[in-house]
């Protein structure tokens, strides 16, 4: 019986106010090398990558090997967090924002799953329609078929995601030797058609016929860094199920980082390779993977890869965004705002079709991804390291006018801070070392630390000595 007990409490998830005990934890360092190599190994990496073959494969390299271990350094201190205090990413949130100024970032961080698992299922879902069309006939990128290619995927997705975590890594680790066949099978393409010599020499540049588009590597630094930081957004949600410091922590930075890099590289690799074969036409416009797999002539197995590769890594967005929908309001069970994520994730996976360009859409949800994902994980920081000292109680979480409620549940000066850092970003363009070399994302972080460690020293001094002074009484 009490084995019975204590296999429920294992696959159970835990409230945000709640502290999940060692005996219930359960994802070690393998699980977690998995789960953040699929996080970042997947279509829509390698989209992104595709983007950035406008600065080379060189380039590609350089900008990965200098974004890739800022961001997952964050994403390891962060999942520290989860580790020690063993809440969600927006349970965290509570103690510099406020209990209910957690909300804010809460409903953003929502948005940014929907738009996420959004991105993912449309450039799938050409993948998709190419595998129906192959039984069926029509065109591929006919409404009715992206339509229900997209449908069809967020289905899948959000059915598995709302069992729950433990379930999540056990697809990760399935999805994880899909994308390494897949990946071997690019490269190897890529070579057969192109030579290294060929792809490491092409530049846009040298093709006066691109002038159309370009990216500097600050750009190229705003590309892996918003994505990295969006990751940051949910890490605690798994490390407080972690067995260990070092599998909240190493395994899944160095996850992350190897699968961003990995399928960086295989994105710009292909994107070139086709320039090449195109006479050294550069075209993000047309960077769609089936068109890539098409041209490179990888048949229907690699849109199989693709698809499942594509559902795995939804079932983290979807899982993570029902659990910030439930710090707005907890009387919606985490299932069921799973269930809305989804919904509101197929919806959005279909505007394309309504607002034409797919490349135009994606550039924006990045823009909103770089400016308010990195300034709120940089208050996280500076609360929890800096004016805290890792001191945080997580059964005062959900205590009214206890040590997080700040008088009225919100911590003006993490908001004012916030909203200081979000409009750094917007300036930084303006600013030519900034935009040119490190990128408004990393600026926007910098500045929000700085401030908000000015800003909110006071408001952490005081709840701290309120929560003692109360624990002592």
């Amino acid at each position: 019986m009490e084995n019975n007990n204590a296999q429920q409490n294992e696959a159970r998830d835990y409230a945000i106010d709640e502290y999940v005990p060692m005996d219930a934890r359960y994802y070690g360092g393998k699980e977690m090398m998995s789960t953040w190599i699929c996080a970042n190994a997947n279509p829509t990496t390698w989209y992104m990558g595709t983007i950035m073959g406008a600065l080379g494969l060189s380039g590609v390299v350089i900008a990965s090997l200098i974004g890739n271990p800022i961001v997952y350094f964050i994403l390891a201190l962060v999942g520290f967090m989860g580790y020690k205090i063993a809440s969600t990413n927006m349970g965290l949130c509570r103690v510099p924002f406020g209990i209910k100024g957690s909300k804010l970032p809460s409903m953003l961080n929502a948005l940014q799953f929907v738009g996420w698992c959004g991105v993912n299922t449309y450039i799938a879902a050409t993948a998709l329609s190419t595998i129906i069309t192959s039984f069926t006939g029509g065109d591929i990128y006919s409404a009715g078929n992206i339509i229900l290619s997209v449908l069809l995927i967020m289905l899948v997705s959000t059915v598995t995601a709302v069992y729950g975590a433990r379930y999540i890594s056990k697809a990760q680790v399935i999805a994880v030797v899909c994308l390494v066949a897949l990946s071997v099978w690019i490269s190897y393409k890529v070579f057969t058609l192109v030579s290294f010599a060929d792809l490491w020499g092409w530049s846009l540049a040298d093709n006066p016929e691109n002038t159309s588009w370009s990216l500097t590597m600050g750009g190229g630094l705003d590309i892996v860094l918003a994505n990295g930081f969006a990751w940051v957004m949910c890490i605690a949600d798994y490390t407080r199920y972690t067995t260990s410091k070092r599998a909240a922590t190493v395994w899944p930075m160095f996850g992350a980082a190897f699968g961003m890099l990995w399928f960086l590289i295989v994105g710009a690799a292909g994107a070139i390779a086709v320039a090449v074969m195109n006479g050294g036409l550069f075209d993000p416009y047309s960077a769609d993977l089936a068109y890539i797999t098409g041209t490179l002539g990888m048949g229907m197995v690699a849109n199989i890869l693709i698809v499942i590769s594509t559902i795995a890594v939804n079932m983290i967005n979807i899982y993570s965004g029902g659990f910030s929908t439930a710090n707005i309001s907890e009387k919606l069970p985490a299932k069921l705002s799973m269930i809305a994520v989804g919904t509101l994730a197929a919806l959005i996976g279909l505007s394309p079709l309504i607002l034409g360009s797919f490349l135009d859409t994606f550039q924006v949800f990045l823009i909103f991804l770089g400016a308010f994902f990195p300034a709120c994980i940089a208050i996280m920081l500076v609360d929890f390291y800096l004016l805290r000292k890792q001191d945080y109680d997580i059964t005062k979480f959900n205590v009214k006018h206890g040590p997080y409620w700040y008088g009225n549940g919100i911590n003006t000066m993490a908001i004012i801070s916030w909203f200081v850092g979000a409009g750094s970003y917007f300036v930084a363009p303006n600013l030519p070392f900034v935009s040119s070399i490190i990128g408004s994302v990393f600026f926007s972080f910098l500045v929000t630390a700085v401030v908000y460690y000015v800003l909110g020293k006071s408001a952490a001094t005081k709840s701290l000595d309120d929560s003692r002074l109360k624990t002592t009484a």
